[in-house]
């Protein structure tokens, strides 16, 4: 079980992932940039102060978190590849997970100054790829946007919106300046 920093019972190894995950001051210029935004890989989450600007690439089944303090300018971006940590087989990298990555990260965010009981959130992503499959169990989108939402609730960090869902993939911009998301899918643009 993946346990809070907060309460000191992360691993060392989950600490070495988390802070390789960090984009700072020393990192920016090492980050993969797309239109000057950093790119947030698969199962990797990236905590920014403004004005920094992060990007999710093809996200498919994936959920896109952005989560930010307006009143710091403090936010970051989680790009989670599956729902639930105890559920994974893979325990070597939290992040990839929604539950664990967005618990990892709202400490982090809070450790970088941002004010826990400011946080808010915005989702993307999470979309059924394979129109075969039928069941929900195998919909591995609905589950990610849904495991987002309940652990976003558990967080006490208020969910403003969202788009999830559908059966296109999303390319999402998240802009720590004022906590917008803007959307890529299918040839149209929309922010939230």
């Amino acid at each position: 079980m993946i346990e809070r920093r907060a309460e000191g019972l992360v691993t060392d190894e989950d600490k070495r992932v988390t802070l390789a995950r960090r984009v700072d001051e020393d990192q920016v210029c090492q980050a993969h940039y797309v239109d000057g935004d950093a790119v947030v890989g698969v199962g990797e989450y990236h905590v920014v102060h403004a004005p920094e600007k992060l990007v999710c690439l093809g996200l498919g089944s994936c959920v896109g978190i952005a989560i930010f303090d307006l009143s710091t300018q403090i936010g970051g971006l989680i790009h989670a590849i599956l729902p639930k940590y105890e559920e994974g087989r893979d325990k070597t990298n939290a992040s990839k997970y929604a539950d664990s990555a967005i618990m990892l990260m709202v400490d982090e965010l809070v450790e970088m100054g941002a004010r826990k009981p400011l946080l808010k959130a915005k989702i993307a992503g999470g979309a059924q790829m394979f129109s075969f499959i039928s069941s929900d169990t195998l919909n591995i989108g609905l589950r990610n946007s849904a495991v987002a939402k309940e652990t976003l609730k558990k967080e006490n960090i208020p969910l403003l919106a969202e788009d999830v869902g559908g059966t296109k993939g999303r390319t999402i911009f998240f802009n720590s300046s004022d906590g917008s998301i803007r959307i890529h899918k299918n040839g149209e643009v929309s922010q939230i």
